[in-house]
């Protein structure tokens, strides 16, 4: 190594002496020493590549010119707009040709720049970049290097606005739940499984998806079967994981066979674009896997930097009405403009249902769906330990011959002064008729088996009618006491029964708001029951 030291500055010595002694001279010699010395490491060498100069007794020389991507005149850092640099002695000015066929650009003195903002077209490709110097009395020194872009678009600033939708009216598709007491709630009902192109976090935590290039893209999220499309004459075949969503039975309890009681009927989106670097209108195909037929809402007008709020009803809003859903496409609407890197971003994808005016799944056969409460401090949010053993009694009111499908709590899953944190309450909101009268009904029943400990006021199941709607179970736990109706059922005769099982008939009167909460739960020792819950208006 120190031979190969030794020998370079013999080398640069004897040309200084054949130079004229300038500054030009005294540049190139550290230029040219820059250029030549090699690292040692484990006897390899990690060679530098040599410097490029012109002939003449005052030499100009071109080293390098580091291409390098920052943010352009507006702040936007976006990857593409690459910065030129040469490193040289003895130059008057530059020629840059930024390889995209456009005019070169002059750099009028020694140690400039200059920049260029290359298309987001692309999300990433090769470009050759050419630098010629020009001196006085020098021959030119051309030096070509070829760099990779890559367009990665600017992250959005403003979210969306939290959705406010009962927690049981959802199913989420791409959403990060309900703003609450500082971060989200998610939704219980929503997809397992799904992929979307791109997924950027914002610093307060909330994701958006990012779709760019949609000028010529197909932006998607994907669940259920593959789908295919049609992308610059190629078809494009999309692999899913998940299941697909069947409309109808969107809201039902997943494990159970009766599936059909109940289901969305309308879809949202929220959608941002910047026209400038966006689309200004939009097309979306909810794509059947099942089928292979396509929904489709084209020509959609989005708002200029701000959130759209979309919703569609799944019957009558789309070209055909949507059964099932196993992709959604994004794409530019019929008539719209792709500008710059053309870049939406989309959010708080679900499907939904109108808030409910009657009481849904009241008679449990779809075990606890509907009666669960988004979140629970210190508790949790199952609804109730199971469906079964409930009333002898149809939910219609007639004679069933058998018990049917009714909820169950336990000892384990008690609440009032037998709370823990696997106390379990049944939590239901509707939204009635301001200031109307109605009428809470049920049938309850209650282990009448002995027990060792008996809680205060003896067993009881126990039914709410909460002041308005509540995203946490400690929150409606505390409004127990302004509510506007309650029972404490403490007949305990047994399980139902053909003769067995107590009717309670509650009345009530709503709110200036029509938004309230049944709240269910039981504080017992030994197991008990409630069905055929109903709310109806009195007469």
């Amino acid at each position: 190594m120190y031979l190969f030291l030794l020998l370079i500055s013999i080398e640069t010595n004897k040309l200084i002496k054949n130079k004229k002694m300038n500054l030009i001279n005294k540049g190139l010699s550290v230029l040219l020493l820059t250029g030549l010395i090699s690292s040692c490491e484990d006897d390899g060498y990690t060679t530098i590549a040599p410097v490029d100069s012109s002939g003449g007794d005052t030499m100009s020389v071109l080293s390098s010119f580091p291409a390098t991507p920052g943010p352009d005149g507006n702040g936007n850092d976006d990857g593409t707009y690459i910065t030129v640099t040469p490193v040289s002695v003895g130059v008057d000015s530059y020629i840059v040709d930024f390889g995209d066929g456009g005019s070169p650009v002059t750099i009028s003195e020694q140690g400039g720049s200059a920049s260029y903002d290359y298309p987001n077209a692309d999300e990433e490709t090769d470009y050759t970049i050419t630098v010629t110097t020009k001196a006085a009395g020098q021959s030119d020194i051309t030096k070509s290097e070829e760099i990779t872009v890559i367009h990665t678009p600017i992250a959005i600033s403003v979210m969306a606005p939290s959705p406010i939708r009962n927690h049981a009216d959802v199913f989420a598709i791409f959403s990060d739940g309900v703003d609450y007491d500082g971060g989200f709630v998610g939704y219980t009902k929503a997809l397992e499984n799904s992929s979307v192109d791109k997924e950027v976090t914002s610093e307060d935590g909330n994701s958006v998806i990012e779709y760019s290039r949609l000028g010529s893209n197909v932006g998607s999220i994907l669940f259920g079967k593959p789908a295919t499309y049609e992308e610059d004459g190629e078809t494009i075949l999309e692999e899913a994981e998940g299941e697909p969503i069947v409309v109808a039975e969107a809201l039902a309890a997943p494990a159970n066979d009766n599936l059909d009681g109940i289901g969305v009927t309308d879809i949202h989106f929220d959608v941002h674009s910047v026209f400038a670097e966006g689309i200004d209108k939009l097309k979306i195909t909810l794509f059947n896997g099942e089928t292979g037929d396509e929904s489709v809402i084209d020509g959609i007008d989005l708002t200029n930097g701000e959130w759209a709020s979309l919703d569609y009803n799944l019957a009558t809003d789309f070209s055909i009405p949507v059964v099932q859903i196993d992709s959604i496409k994004f794409e530019l609407g019929t008539g719209g403009t792709a500008n710059d890197q053309a870049t939406i971003n989309v959010d708080n994808v679900y499907l939904y249902k109108a808030a409910s005016t009657t009481i849904l799944n009241g008679g449990f056969d779809l075990s606890a769906a509907q009666w669960q409460i988004a979140t629970h401090t210190g508790g949790n949010i199952d609804a109730l330990n199971g469906s079964g053993d409930g009333s002898w009694t149809n939910y219609d009111g007639s004679p069933n011959g058998s018990k049917t499908r009714g909820a169950k709590w336990s000892d384990g899953t008690s609440g009032g002064e037998k709370a823990s944190d696997k106390s379990r309450y049944a939590y239901q909101a509707l939204t009635l008729t301001p200031n109307t009268d109605y009428i809470l009904e049920y049938e309850y029943a209650i282990k009448d088996d002995s027990a060792d400990t008996e809680p205060v006021g003896g067993r009881r199941m126990v039914a709410v009618v909460l002041d308005g709607h509540f995203i946490d179970g400690a929150d409606a736990i505390a409004a127990e006491s302004s509510n506007l109706a309650s029972h404490f059922g403490t007949i305990a005769e047994g399980k139902f029964s053909d003769e067995i099982g107590t009717l309670v008939q509650l009345p009530f009167t709503s709110n200036e708001s029509g938004e309230v909460a049944i709240w269910l739960y039981a504080v017992t020792p030994q197991d008990g029951w409630i069905d055929n819950v109903k709310v109806t208006q009195a007469p």
